[in-house]
């Protein structure tokens, strides 16, 4: 094997560590200036992922993410696939019940990432996509999460999101965070307004007019993360069917704690 083979090879697997670090889409630019590779080499070696359908291209933003094919090669050594099949199964009978994209979530340290993205089959669609993040002290799964954590433990969250800069305590003071906890600590459904959130200037990047309604749901004992489920869309239709949407939502959570039950 060549040492240009070894190399190319080294750097395929750079480039989706960084990706697994980022957890977001990245334009070309983006990854030479990250990885430090020439432009016709990082070029060449992105199309060679597409063209394998290891990577993924957003026509729209000309951002790359790696594509599902990768779960493929090393799903077989998981110990259960919760994840892929019932509860995958699950989101798409929501989507269909609900008729609004819903999403799988899941907490990364600071963050909540939406590791499932489910678009409406037809009609206008908002925009989150698998791979997209959250500040967990900032959104809906996040809250109903810490929630429920020992409140030192979610307070070290939102020490530890300040002190990296993620959010200002004057504009989100520490007793802000607290009502919130407060709020969701005696529900099982958080709804959160994307325009709620844009009083805040270090959080700007929510869409005005969507809001996100969000469960906990059971996972088998022993999976690795606690998850939670939404259903989102335009801040009116969302508003305006958030009874129905609760229930959806209710449902689903007690169709997979039965189905868990009898595993």
């Amino acid at each position: 094997m060549t040492a240009d083979k070894v190399k190319s090879a080294a750097r395929v697997f750079e480039i989706l560590e960084f990706f697994a670090s980022h957890r977001q889409p990245a334009r070309l630019h983006e990854l030479g200036a990250a990885l430090g590779y020439p432009v016709s080499s990082l070029t060449a070696l992105l199309r060679t992922m597409l063209d394998m359908g290891y990577m993924t291209l957003d026509p729209a933003t000309h951002a790359y993410l790696p594509g599902p094919r990768l779960q493929t090669l090393t799903g077989w050594m998981q110990v259960d696939d919760y994840e892929q099949t019932v509860l995958f199964d699950a989101l798409c009978r929501l989507r269909e019940a609900a008729g609004e994209p819903v999403v799988l979530a899941a907490p990364a340290d600071l963050h909540v990432d939406y590791v499932t993205s489910l678009h409406r089959q037809e009609g206008r669609n908002t925009h989150i996509r698998a791979g997209d993040r959250r500040l967990m002290v900032q959104n809906g799964t996040g809250w109903l999460m810490l929630a429920r954590a020992p409140r030192p433990v979610a307070l070290q969250i939102y020490r530890r999101t300040v002190a990296e800069g993620l959010i200002s305590p004057r504009d989100y003071p520490q007793a802000a965070f607290e009502a919130v906890l407060d709020a969701n600590r005696d529900t099982d459904v958080s709804i959160l307004h994307a325009r709620d959130l844009l009083d805040i200037p270090t959080h700007r990047t929510v869409h005005w007019d969507a809001s996100m309604m969000s469960t906990l749901i059971p996972v088998p004992p022993g999976h690795a993360r606690s998850l939670g489920i939404g259903i989102h869309g335009p801040t009116e239709r969302i508003s305006r069917r958030a009874d129905e949407l609760s229930e959806l939502l209710r449902r689903t959570s007690a169709e997979l704690a039965a189905r868990l039950e009898t595993v």
